[in-house]
């Protein structure tokens, strides 16, 4: 965001061809920086732009809808209240929401509804978890994270048992 709002205020006040050297030169960098480290690429730039796209994909963006169809919205006065979207944290197989619980919910309000949750929002499972006061932490497993052998690296000159150990 910070890149492109230079670029564009290079553009304004020195011309657009000044805009597009400066994009020009953040580009590069970028592009530099994710081949000369990619953990870090990673880190700071792709993981949280991925967190945020799936944050608001998943969750955001059909909140209300998918609360009032698993019948955890309260009505008062022709009024929906829905229960408010804490947090996120996107995990690579679990997601972790927290929910705050509405005045007239009880924690087993949302447990009783895990099986709807995890339908609803299309994850394998859904366990629900009281973490706060009022606040529900939802965990949705959208992987299992075990289905993967995971090849484990050869140890040269490692453990030797037996009687060469000694």
């Amino acid at each position: 965001m910070i890149p492109i709002a230079v670029a564009a205020a290079a553009g304004l006040f020195y011309g657009w061809p000044v805009g597009v050297v400066v994009a020009g030169v953040f580009t590069a960098g970028m592009v530099l920086w994710h081949r000369r480290s990619p953990e870090t690429f990673e880190r700071w730039i792709t993981s949280r732009a991925r967190s945020r796209f799936l944050t608001w994909f998943r969750y955001r963006r059909r909140w209300a809808r998918l609360m009032t169809a698993c019948n955890l919205t309260i009505t008062r006065n022709d009024a929906t209240l829905v229960p408010r979207l804490a947090s996120v944290a996107i995990g690579d197989t679990i997601d972790r929401v927290q929910v705050r619980m509405l005045e007239g919910h009880c924690p087993d309000d949302f447990q009783n509804r895990t099986q709807h949750l995890a339908h609803a929002f299309g994850t394998q499972e859904c366990r629900a978890t009281i973490v706060g006061p009022g606040v529900v932490e939802l965990a949705f497993r959208h992987a299992d994270s075990l289905a993967e052998t995971i090849a484990l690296p050869h140890i040269d000159g490692g453990l030797r048992w037996g009687k060469e150990a000694a």
